[in-house]
């Protein structure tokens, strides 16, 4: 797996509280599995170390650096909607690659030219701006085959967090700006949480969506 200083965990934690970005620690992916060392783990390396998760997220340097010198090695979750920010999850394994170059195709590249992670999967984080109204919630799948929304009640693992693929988490570009959520996905979103209520009276709400719905 792909060596790192322990102290650059700890240092880029800081650095995105620094930017009022909420964070909290994540279990790392470890010789023959996750940290959590549950052997059934689905989710290795991207979910919380803290008893709370999501909920702990916080910008306090003295908890920070508390939790990193617990857990030199965790794993670094953004919580997305404390932070003022939406995030397009793009997938490749579930096709969301071409579901973003469709995007791209009708609406434009520049819609979309945000600060963007490279994930250790092969995937993308496109970082955005949330919008003041309205409020953008997680989704999966919602908008487009695998292209997945974290915003609020959501989180992002962030570079350089490790992979269990043993890639990290990396900045595209670090210096380019995160831009406001574009109005066309907005328009999408909201469009297609519509068309699933109608379709579906009666369904069982999808997780993450319940106070939308």
């Amino acid at each position: 797996m792909s060596a790192l200083d322990d102290a650059e965990m700890l240092k880029a934690a800081l650095q995105y509280a620094n930017y009022g970005w909420p964070v909290f620690p994540l279990h790392t992916p470890v010789k023959g599995g996750c940290s959590c060392r549950k052997p059934d783990c689905r989710d290795v390396g991207k979910h919380p170390r803290t008893r709370n998760g999501l909920t702990d997220a916080t910008a306090d340097e003295k908890q920070i650096r508390a939790w990193w010198a617990m857990w030199p090695t965790a794993n670094i979750g953004i919580a997305c909607g404390a932070s003022g920010l939406v995030v397009l999850d793009v997938d490749p394994r579930h096709s969301g690659d071409e579901s973003y170059r469709d995007l791209v195709a009708k609406f434009g590249a520049e819609a979309f030219a945000t600060r963007t992670a490279l994930t250790g999967g092969g995937g993308e984080h496109r970082v955005f701006l949330s919008p003041r109204e309205p409020t953008i919630r997680n989704s999966a799948g919602l908008l487009a085959h695998g292209l997945d929304i974290r915003g609020e009640g959501g989180f992002i693992v962030a570079p350089p967090s490790l992979h269990a693929s043993g890639r990290r988490y990396e900045w595209e570009d670090a210096d380019v700006p995160a831009l406001p959520f574009p109005a066309v996905l907005i328009a999408l979103l909201g469009a297609a949480r519509k068309q699933r209520e109608e379709s579906t009276p009666g369904a069982a709400i999808p997780e993450g969506e319940r106070n939308s719905t």
